[in-house]
């Protein structure tokens, strides 16, 4: 039963602060923002207590309408300040619901029938509650301006409104006339009640201050060890990029180009970048150096063995050096065949020269001998004599005929071997 209540009574409160007061997740974490929702949580509850003056002075309006008026103006003014309120302007709500208590106290006072009575006297004291309200509410600097406005108040009131007979004769008997000392226990209230909220408000911002400070100092502490765990972070990570990089350099400089000093998310990633770059641009060096020197070798061979070559040698096969010079080797070996061919083309060239030559000595002895045949024919010679130069005639047309063939098989042979150069 109890938790039921319990529980009810927590819900009235969730409704009402939620209906008076600012969503509490546009303040932030900082010491000032939770103090202005201290302020604003605690200026909700003080609207709260509004029902409390309304329901007890509602009896009393009922036989005399005129306090109807102070009750209702406190109702209208503390909803606009409720409203203040729920926009976050914490301040302004505060100077709204001060100003809903002065005004019910100014009008009542002003609008009793018969002027200020004995009665009356104690209600200046209740100036003494938006003055507290302000310490609570509002920021220190308001609460001397607030005191002075209630004195003014207080004093403006008490000498404009007329006054009850009984309160003059009071005057007169127990103060010897002076008017002052009946409101001089109002005044003293309203001043020692603004120094003691402005004691307590002094407080509160010096115990704010020093939790300020207190929490500037945990920040300050938060931000340093974060910069030292980086600063540690930082210097572990140069470490291994140093480290990384002496040993890229040392491979380096042992004639290993291809090695990299790989570094990612590192403060020396663009030094290790350099020098990747720099032992990149030595291992295309290198390759071309090597390179220079495989060509370099390949051509004092293929001079070597073209001298060879020139001065009668036999032609030695090169080994391949993957360079240019493989492609030349190619034409020495055909410069070498075409050499060997047209030294055995010129020997069978001389052959044929003097079988040529051979051929024309036996055609002129044919010719001389056909020359002879012919005389004798003419002279009628005896078939016995003209017989013995043709038969000598044939048998130097059956020579000229072989040599014409050997001439004709050499011929063909010269021109196999040109067709193959």
């Amino acid at each position: 039963m109890q938790q039921e209540q319990t529980n009810i009574w927590r819900r009235i409160l969730q409704f009402w602060l939620r209906r008076t007061s600012p969503d509490p997740r546009i303040f932030g974490p900082g010491i000032e923002d939770q103090e202005r929702k201290r302020r604003s949580r605690l200026l909700s509850a003080l609207l709260a207590l509004v029902f409390i003056p309304v329901l007890l002075a509602a009896p009393t309006a009922i036989p005399v309408p005129s306090y109807w008026i102070p009750i209702i103006s406190l109702i209208v003014l503390s909803v606009i300040a409720a409203a203040f309120n729920r926009k976050a302007n914490i301040t302004l709500s505060g100077l709204f619901f001060i100003f809903a208590i002065d005004a019910t106290l100014t009008i009542l006072l002003a609008t009793t029938p018969h002027g200020i009575r004995n009665s009356n006297i104690p209600d200046f004291d209740l100036f003494i509650i938006p003055t507290l309200i302000g310490g609570v509410v509002l920021l220190r600097r308001f609460l001397p301006f607030l005191a002075g406005l209630h004195i003014i108040i207080i004093i403006t009131l008490f000498a404009l409104l007329p006054h009850d007979p009984l309160l003059q004769q009071e005057i007169q008997v127990n103060q010897g006339g002076f008017a002052y000392s009946e409101i001089s226990d109002a005044l003293i209230i309203q001043i020692v009640s603004a120094i003691i909220a402005w004691l307590s408000a002094w407080s509160v911002d010096r115990a704010l201050s020093r939790a300020n400070r207190a929490e500037d100092l945990a920040e300050a502490r938060k931000r340093l060890g974060e910069q030292a765990h980086y600063m540690v972070e930082q210097k572990e990570r140069i470490d291994y990029g140093i480290t990384v990089l002496k040993d890229a350099h040392a491979r380096v400089a042992n004639g290993e180009y291809k090695a990299r000093a790989k570094l990612q998310n590192n403060e020396l990633t663009s030094l290790a970048m350099s020098f990747n770059l720099m032992a990149e641009r030595l291992n295309r060096i290198s390759q071309i150096a090597q390179e220079y020197r495989r060509i370099e070798q390949g051509l004092q061979q293929l001079l070597e063995l073209q001298d060879s070559v020139s001065h009668g040698g036999a032609l030695k096969p090169l080994p391949p050096s993957g360079t240019l010079v493989d492609r030349l080797y190619p034409a020495v070996q055909r410069y070498y065949y075409l050499r060997s061919m047209t030294t055995r083309s010129g020997s069978s060239i001389e052959k044929i020269r003097t079988n040529l030559a051979q051929q024309e000595a036996l055609i002129s002895q044919l010719t001389t001998v056909l020359a002879h045949a012919y005389s004798l024919a003419q002279l009628s010679t005896s078939q016995l004599i003209l017989t013995q130069p043709l038969e000598a005639a044939q048998q130097l047309c059956i020579q000229i005929k072989d040599q014409e063939k050997r001439s004709m098989q050499e011929t063909k042979a010269l021109d196999q071997l040109l067709k193959e150069i």
